[in-house]
């Protein structure tokens, strides 16, 4: 059977039959990080791979993403996941022959106010008894990690291996490497239907035409509830446009990611100098035109925020100012793992704006589910199947 969507017309020969394109094991739909770090991770296993991409690689949340790589403050269910990521971006640089960004210069957690320290020392204490490095430290600690805070700001929590990195240029990265490896990219690509032989996958219609193969990876972002529409599966995401906004350059200051609790603030000095402001500020979506809109009291609360955590910030100016679409699961963390009543179909969506720094780990999750059908990680805790009830 063959479920269809709206996405435009489909690709067809001269005898209205649809082109068939080469076949291969997997087509990965999506090329952002995710779907990037995943087709890497599947060619590395051996299995040959398509990148299905509606317009172009990172050209949706991963190319609006602040960067940030974290573990600290993760949902227990994906701590396990941002371990093991974190623990490869030292050396993905190498790995992967290109320049990243990337700077493991820790993330501070900062505290203002006496009544918010309590919750986060009992995080802590959760995170330690995990493995995790972390711990909490004072204000005169935090005045040689971060210098220039505000006045107000008592404690921390420091978790020095944590740091950002430059989303487009890794998942550029990741999708170049694969290609050497000999995956397909198809950008300007839209998904339109899936065949469907009984209950498994064998076949993704494409704008270019049909797709045959064993495995599909839905890794599509915002655009992943659509995609498992057509076969008939309800995702429990909803798009939202989160803003960032970048200042002038200064001189080399801040090292490391800040942020604080009560406040909407992710706050790092990029190479240039410059400093980006993220932290979950909405921005609008623009469903139909697939982009986010800015809006002006969003930009207005980030400044107010940024500048009462880090002073500094009132001598610069915003010089630009963009949203991402994020996909939000309905509990914000990731859904992974195969589609119920599909065979062959698997979910990699819902990454809630912390997806980024989770995708050299999720690769290798995708690559070992569909080569092996297992994971060295379980990954029961974020299958679909836990919002059946």
């Amino acid at each position: 059977r063959t479920l269809p969507t709206r996405f435009g017309a489909q690709s067809r020969d001269g005898r209205g039959q649809m082109s068939q394109l080469p076949a291969v094991d997997v087509v990965v739909v999506g090329g952002g990080v995710i779907g990037c770090a995943s087709a890497y991770e599947l060619r590395k296993a051996g299995l040959s791979v398509a990148i299905v991409e509606a317009r172009e690689v990172a050209s949706a949340a991963s190319g609006a993403s602040a960067g940030g790589v974290r573990q600290q403050g993760r949902d227990p269910r994906e701590l396990a996941i941002a371990m093991r990521a974190i623990a490869r971006w030292p050396t993905l640089e190498d790995e992967l022959g290109a320049d990243l960004h990337y700077r493991q210069d820790g993330h501070l957690t900062l505290v203002a106010r006496e009544e918010d320290l309590p919750a986060l020392e009992a995080r802590v204490r959760d995170e330690q008894a995990r493995g995790l490095g972390i711990r909490i430290v004072r204000r005169d600690e935090l005045d040689e990690l971060a210098p220039g805070l505000g006045p107000d700001i008592i404690a921390g929590a420091w978790c020095p291996t944590d740091g950002h990195a430059m989303p487009i240029l890794v998942t550029k990265a990741f999708c170049a490497a694969a290609q050497r490896r000999g995956a397909t990219l198809y950008e300007w690509t839209a998904v339109t239907g899936f065949r469907l032989e009984g209950d498994r996958v064998v076949g993704v219609h494409t704008t270019r035409g049909e797709i045959p193969c064993r495995s599909v990876l839905i890794a599509a972002g915002a655009w992943s509830r659509d995609l498992a529409r057509m076969v008939g599966v309800e995702l429990p995401i909803e798009p939202h446009a989160l803003q960032m906004m970048v200042t002038n350059p200064m001189p080399p200051r801040l090292k490391p990611v800040v942020t604080c609790v009560g406040r909407r603030l992710s706050l790092k000095q990029l190479r240039s100098g410059a400093y980006l402001l993220g932290g979950g500020w909405p921005g609008s979506v623009d469903w139909e035109g697939r982009f986010g809109r800015n809006r002006v009291a969003s930009m207005a609360g980030s400044a107010v925020d940024a500048s009462a955590v880090y002073p500094l910030l009132r001598r610069t100016r915003v010089v630009r100012a963009w949203t991402g679409l994020e996909a939000i699961a309905a509990d914000e963390v990731p859904i992974l793992g195969p589609v119920p009543g599909v065979e062959g179909m698997v979910l990699a969506c819902g990454f809630s704006g912390h997806g980024f720094a989770l995708s050299p780990c999720i690769g290798e999750l995708m690559a070992e589910l569909i080569a092996t059908g297992r994971t060295s990680l379980p990954l029961d805790a974020l299958s679909l199947d836990r919002f059946a009830a």
